[in-house]
């Protein structure tokens, strides 16, 4: 497959043309992209070399299981019998690849992806295959020419970009008329389910033994990560702060599928549909596989899926067929010509029009102990804040104002969702708030205050507790925070 038929210069979108085999050269401005075994380099800062391990455990990974086999059974009949020019947009699941490109009938598959590792990968066990291309590119948008692809599989990058709708535009625009394309996408309903749940089920077993059940820390790990993903999903860099988790807590967005098929529809796609991709409505083969890829035994994965289906049911069940499963398959298909449609949304939500702090709060007030220190740095204040915060409703973050010199306040925020069950244990034995909100209480986080210096070692302070609603909690505090002097506040 030529490269220079799919993609254009991402500098003016100029046509490219094989200047050698080592290089393409934009006809309009004379870019030229280099061409590094086989792959085509747009982001100009590859040396040519890879990581080989890299490169081993991401084709063997053994946590895809047959994805190619799960997509198909997905789709149905709308997978067609050939398709064509094809474009897949990310290579982080290996074995979906791998079918796509030996399983597939297809006229030419183009495989770009941002890690130059896993493109090599893909060289390295698919080709020689004339009819196969791969490109490293920094932006999937800025790279692929109009009309070129009869289908597009993506199997995780639109939960990790930054502009869903965009991405979304994008694919509408690199499809021929009648095309279409997979998006596997993680489904918010069925994850915050799932997070009661599971914090149902470890209160469970605490309550039955009175002390934490062996392999709980993992559990309760997954959830206190997850709590943060539902939570802050809307929160601009936030999910790309924590390194090193397993790759499905690495996401940036949790969807709803009516709200995506929406979105989808709005954009300009014929049809759009959300389907299970691995129902599980019941959460106990979803738990097991989670609590495993982070690292649990299976003597405790197993017993506590099955106490997940059992005491998650009041959960699980008011959620619909669409929404019982963890990922869903969003298909969509471009119109085969031009068309006039008015696309009209679903009702706005309306206002919560509070009555009064009592049912904003669950009729309980908020509890926090809260450990603050402060450094008075060249660059600012560095404040450490540690502590939990315990509220019948779900908190957001910790919001800290420091007032400096000139008067103006300089904000930072602390996000509440660390795993803290001893504030379980010891506040709530009678159960008065959530299990889920008790468990996920802690934080742990370093504020910059930048430009904001201390005046005869102090400095004024405001604390606030901002609730997932927008409702802001407001408790005593000293006023003043002492320079490199640990305080803690409580309410």
């Amino acid at each position: 497959m030529k490269l220079a038929d799919r993609l254009h210069c991402p500098a003016c979108r100029g046509r490219l043309a094989a200047e050698t085999t080592q290089a393409l050269r934009c006809t309009v401005c004379e870019r030229i992209v280099p061409v590094v075994e086989g792959i085509a380099d747009f982001t100009g800062d590859r040396d040519g070399h890879t990581d080989p391990l890299h490169e081993i455990r991401f084709w063997n990974r053994t946590d895809t299981g047959d994805f190619f086999t799960r997509l198909r059974t997905a789709a149905g009949d709308r997978w067609p019998d050939f398709l064509g020019d094809t474009i897949v947009l990310g290579c982080d699941q290996a074995a979906a690849v791998a079918a796509i490109a030996t399983r597939a009938p297809f006229r030419s598959l183009l495989i770009l992806d941002t890690i130059p590792e896993r493109l090599h990968a893909c060289r390295t066990h698919l080709m020689p295959m004339d009819s196969i291309g791969c490109a490293v590119v920094g932006d999937f948008q800025e790279v692929i020419r109009d009309a070129v692809a009869d289908t597009v599989v993506c199997t995780g990058e639109l939960s990790g970009v930054a502009d869903v709708r965009t991405f979304l535009a994008m694919a509408h625009r690199v499809l021929k008329p009648g095309g279409r394309a997979g998006f596997v996408v993680p489904n918010r309903r069925y994850w915050a389910a799932l997070c009661s749940a599971m914090a149902a089920a470890l209160v469970h077993l605490h309550a039955r033994a009175s002390v934490w059940p062996e392999g709980q820390a993992v559990a309760l790990e997954v959830l206190a990560h997850t709590r943060r993903l539902l939570v802050h999903r809307h929160d601009p860099g936030f999910a790309s702060v924590l390194p090193g988790l397993p790759s499905f807590l690495l996401e940036k967005h949790l969807f709803d599928s009516d709200t995506l098929e929406d979105m989808c529809r709005e954009v300009g796609f014929a049809t759009a549909e959300a389907i299970p991709l691995d129902p599980d409505p019941e959460g106990a083969e979803t738990t097991r596989g989670v609590c495993r890829q982070a690292g649990a035994l299976d003597t405790f994965t197993d017993t506590f899926g099955a106490l997940v289906a059992s005491v998650g049911q009041p959960y699980f069940d008011p959620l619909g067929r669409q929404d019982g499963s963890a990922s869903m398959l969003l298909w969509v298909t471009k119109p085969k010509g031009p068309s006039v449609r008015v696309f009209r949304h679903r009702p706005a939500t309306p206002p919560i029009g509070y009555v009064g702090r009592e049912a904003a709060l669950g009729g309980i007030d908020p509890r926090w102990s809260l450990e603050l220190l402060a450094e008075d740095t060249p660059g600012g204040i560095v404040v450490t804040l540690g502590g939990w915060c315990l509220c019948n409703v779900a908190v957001r973050w910790v919001r800290l104002t420091l007032h400096g010199v000139t008067g103006d306040g300089v904000t930072g925020h602390a996000a509440v969702w660390r795993p803290r069950p001893d504030v379980h244990e010891v506040l709530n034995g009678r159960g008065l708030y959530h299990p889920l909100n008790a468990l996920c209480s802690g934080l742990e986080d370093e504020l910059l205050f930048a430009d904001v210096h201390a005046t005869d070692n102090v400095c004024p302070f405001r604390l606030e507790v901002v609730l997932a609603s927008g409702l802001v909690v407001t408790g005593e505090t000293p006023g003043m925070l002492v320079m490199n002097e640990q305080m803690v506040v409580t309410h």
